[in-house]
Parts: C-alpha cells; structure tokens; sequence
C-alpha cells in the first residue's frame, strides 16, 4: 500500500469524529468505516439486497435505506441478529475502506474504525502501520453522550457492553490521544503527532507530503 495506514478509534462519545475533522483540517484523508457502512446501508446501497433477504422488509425503512434505529433495538436483544449483521457488512466495508486506502498517495492516512479492538485489531494486520486511540474515561462517555443525543441509559450501558473495555482498547495502541479536555487541547495534541508522523512516514520512504496528491 503507498499510504501509512492510521486506524483511529475510541469508544463511543470518546471525540472520533472531532479527531477525524482536526486531521481533516491538516490534510489528511480520511477513509471512515461508519460513513461507508451508511453509504451500503442507505437507499440502493450494495448491502441491501442482502439485509433484506436476511432479515425482511420490517428492517427496511419506506425510502429503502436500513432502519438504522428498528435494526439497533433488535440487535441489542439478539446477538444471533447482530452477528448475521456484521456477516454481511463486514466484507464489504473492508473492500471498500481497502480500495480507498489503495487509492490513497498521502504519506499516510487516517482509517477511522470505532470497534477496531472488537474486530481487526484483535489480529492485527500487516498493513497497519499505526493503531492510534481517542482516550476519556468511562464517566466522560456517558456524560457526553446523554447531553448530545436522547438515550436512555438502559440504550447506552447497552451499547457500552458491546463495545471493548478502555483497557482492551489501549492495549492495541501505539499511541494515545488523551481527550478529557477542550477540542482546541485534542487539537494540538494531533498538530504535534501529524508533525511526527510526516518525519516517519519521510524517513521510511513515504511520498513527500509536498506531493501529496489526494
């Protein structure tokens, strides 16, 4: 692969998505794992015709996309559900984040994928080159996620179980971005890793980020 592979993850309400727009902001690309997911789930999406004859037209909302929030409830009661799900998503977000990554010259680029530490990451590719987590605390995740979106706590200490545990996830780290503080702190603290990152990347024979042509 010509780019460095950066997967970046964290757990839920952890600041993935304000990480993804700060490396953004520098330049970087960004393939992400749920965007693809949203596009094979949406209206005509590649994995639709399989959803829909794995688990029927209940599951498929009026404009013919996923019914994102139906599937979720279902899943949080039937892991047998849940697993016949990612059979099916899986493979196809992998090809696709694949072509991406392929299709990437900068010297590297962000892969952003949530459950990396329930998935991949428990068998780590070859073609990574770093696993980078977006680290809060437990308390900080509930607390950000009940003041952004309406949720029970039952739905989200639901969600919390699915997930792995911080420690799992550190675990497969290389390296930690500690996100307990201001966007503007999570902000530097990416400037300072993309600096580094640009010498490695030039120091092994990564395109020079002057040439970057994505």
């Amino acid at each position: 692969m010509r780019t460095a592979v950066v997967v970046l993850t964290g757990g839920i309400g952890s600041g993935k998505t304000e990480a993804c727009r700060a490396f953004a902001s520098l330049g970087v690309p960004i393939v992400d794992a749920d965007q693809i997911a949203h596009a094979l789930t949406g209206p005509g999406g590649l994995a639709m015709p399989q959803i829909q004859s794995a688990f029927g037209p209940d599951f498929i909302a009026p404009d013919g996309r996923l019914d994102r929030d139906r599937m979720r409830q279902a899943a949080f009661h039937d892991p047998d559900l849940r697993r016949r799900l990612e059979h099916i998503l899986h493979p196809l977000i992998q090809a696709e984040a694949m072509a991406q990554l392929a299709a990437s010259h900068a010297p590297y680029t962000i892969y952003a994928v949530p459950l990396w530490a329930e998935g991949a990451g428990r068998q780590r590719p070859d073609w990574v080159w770093r696993v980078v987590v977006i680290d809060v605390s437990t308390d900080t995740q509930r607390q950000r996620v009940m003041s952004r979106q309406p949720i029970s706590p039952e739905t989200l200490e639901s969600i919390l179980s699915l997930q792995a545990t911080r420690e799992a996830r550190l675990a497969l780290a290389d390296e930690v971005l500690p996100n307990e503080g201001s966007t503007e702190a999570l902000q530097g603290l990416i400037e300072s890793a993309h600096g580094r990152w640009l010498r490695s990347c030039k120091a092994h024979g990564q395109p020079d980020p002057a040439s970057n042509q994505t």
